[in-house]
């Protein structure tokens, strides 16, 4: 009797679960929502002089980099499971940097060089806090995360490698690399939407994130491969204006 009972009672439990997985699949998941647009980068940036591992070469001592501004564009997608708070995911792509080396003395007449050119793409995960209810057409919010920058594409300019070169440094162009960093990232932001009862909506934003790397001049030499480095914080500051679809 005792299989009876089991059959019995497996049977009358099945309704239950059905409506439970029922129930699960009609939960509220919040809203998700995806942007795109165009970003404003502006490095905080900062650098050491080009040195050896162990000495510093003197053309090179009192050198500053000179970082230029760009303008690239932005993705980023939105998972808000609560009212009040959400993860977000964003990208920052392709950012193009010349860098100048100032207070450069081995040239007579002038200060500056070229040092090279590199690109830089960041990715940033945030937890963001919306003090404002989900009745509200503008919606700001606050976030912290961290981030992860990539370095790349780096060339060394030819004025720099012919100093190398005139200067018994070198025995040939150079190659200027820059590698990658993990660091945190705050952002200050607001969405708005024109009506409830639209998908689309405008968003505003500005991020800042802590990104420090190597950067390495590398070049031959009768002996082999030598190379100069300077500690680099890039830490720039984002503008972020797109436009969004909500699912």
């Amino acid at each position: 009797m005792k299989p009876i009972r089991f059959i019995v009672a497996l049977a009358m439990s099945a309704p239950l679960v059905a409506q439970a997985q029922q129930d699960w699949r009609e939960m509220d998941w919040g809203e998700f929502f995806v942007r795109i647009g165009s970003s404003y980068v502006d490095p905080n940036g900062d650098a050491t002089p080009l040195k050896f591992a162990v000495l510093q070469h003197w053309d090179l001592y009192n050198t500053t980099w000179e970082f230029n501004s760009d303008t690239t564009w932005n993705v980023s997608a939105v998972w808000r499971p609560m009212e009040h708070w959400g993860v977000e995911l964003v990208q920052v792509g392709d950012a193009q940097y010349d860098i100048d080396l100032a207070h450069f003395t081995a040239i007579p007449g002038r200060d500056v060089i070229p040092l090279g050119d590199f690109k830089v793409s960041s990715s940033t995960a945030f937890i963001n806090w919306y003090p404002l209810g989900a009745d509200c057409l503008g919606r700001p919010y606050f976030g912290i995360g961290v981030n992860y920058t990539d370095f790349r594409d780096g060339n060394l300019s030819r004025e720099f490698s012919d100093y190398l070169i005139d200067t018994d440094l070198a025995t040939g162009r150079g190659s200027f690399n820059l590698g990658y960093s993990w660091g945190w990232a705050t952002q200050l932001g607001v969405d708005f939407t024109y009506s409830h009862d639209t998908p689309f909506l405008a968003n505003l934003s500005v991020l800042y994130f802590q990104s420090d790397t190597t950067a390495r001049v590398i070049f031959p030499t009768r002996l082999g491969h030598d190379h100069l480095r300077s500690d680099v914080d890039y830490d720039p500051w984002v503008v972020n204006l797109s436009i969004g679809y909500k699912f």
